[in-house]
């Protein structure tokens, strides 16, 4: 039947600490997240019950939009099918991690206790109610700290799923290299930074040097075609990291270690605070890397904040990147943008 949805609603779970939600993503903004089971219990998830309030979900969406997703960009017309199945999950349930992001309020906002679910998701695949056509993603938290993450890992290669990693890089893991050999994962590592003082007063560890490393071993021996799925995140926080300096700095660690795919996103709490006054400087920060990669044959995406941020532009596309006047312009807007600045 078509109707306006997405393939969340339809076909997808966010596994959080102690509750299950159809996906993590924030709105335009803080219009609350989408529900399924506010609690469950240690590597127990009532999957009957959990397809039964998904199927009224679907049902609602169909007659009426989901107030929770109002505004979310990933709502699109199609002809979606009436099955109950999973295919795109995303795991969220733990808050350890070996950085301490300024930005990052999962550590703070979570509780440290986790429920274990590798058990729960293999009663899922064997009760036939999973299909490897969608995408795995791993969040948190830091996955490659998580007892359950390799061997939830291998569970789903072997199922020929595609998996996604939202990993700091301060730990090396065999996992996920295997894994972007076999072509099915794919990992984000997000520096925010190539220069080791900046990213340390960001992530408030000094590991700038191990991160930068390991996304080279990632990269290192990889087919062309499997170059892209070493994704290089740049995280743009007003007041930090928001200069051209910065950014040719992040473009020399890009080229020389030759890495084909850059994410950009806007830190969330200043975009939430600016959503309709972003500074334009953010916006000539996002059209300069943008420009970077076409130039260089490089991958080219925005995450959530960002593409939010994109989408209520009130300034227009840059292209004119003669660097005197470029410079000069760009100053003049960040300068005259400070107050917006989070004070962290």
């Amino acid at each position: 039947m078509k109707y306006k949805s997405c393939h969340l609603i339809e076909h997808g779970i966010s596994i959080n600490v102690d509750s299950i939600q159809a996906c993590c993503l924030s709105r335009e903004f803080n219009k609350g997240l989408l529900p399924i089971i506010n609690k469950y219990e240690n590597n127990k998830i009532n999957w009957d019950l959990l397809f039964s309030v998904k199927k009224e979900q679907r049902k609602f969406q169909r007659n009426k939009d989901l107030p929770a997703c109002e505004g979310c960009y990933n709502l699109r017309e199609e002809d979606w099918d009436e099955d109950d199945y999973i295919s795109f999950i995303n795991f969220d349930h733990w808050s350890q991690c070996n950085s301490n992001c300024i930005y990052c309020g999962v550590q703070k906002n979570k509780p440290k206790t986790k429920n274990n679910v590798l058990n729960a998701v293999k009663e899922l695949i064997k009760q036939g109610k999973f299909k490897n056509t969608g995408e795995i993603t791993f969040q948190g938290g830091e996955p490659t700290v998580l007892k359950e993450f390799e061997p939830l890992l291998k569970l789903f290669l072997k199922a020929g799923s595609n998996v996604r990693i939202h990993s700091s890089g301060i730990l090396f893991s065999r996992a996920i290299r295997d894994g972007l050999k076999q072509g099915n994962v794919s990992v984000v590592i997000s520096p925010d930074s190539a220069n080791k003082e900046t990213y340390t007063r960001i992530k408030r560890v000094d590991k700038s040097n191990k991160v930068w490393d390991n996304i080279k071993h990632y990269r290192k021996g990889l087919n062309p075609d499997l170059a892209p799925n070493v994704k290089v995140k740049y995280i743009i926080i007003p007041g930090i990291n928001d200069t051209l300096e910065e950014i040719n700095e992040f473009f020399n660690k890009i080229k020389s270690y030759d890495i084909k795919s850059i994410i950009v996103d806007v830190e969330y709490t200043y975009a939430n605070k600016n959503i309709n006054k972003i500074s334009p400087h953010v916006y000539m920060l996002m059209d300069y890397i943008e420009n970077f990669a076409k130039e260089n044959n490089i991958n080219y995406d925005l995450y959530d904040s960002a593409k939010y941020a994109d989408k209520s532009r009130n300034f227009a596309k840059t292209s004119d990147f003669s660097f005197d006047s470029f410079k000069t312009q760009f100053e003049k807007f960040r300068n005259e943008n400070l107050l917006l600045f989070v004070n962290y």
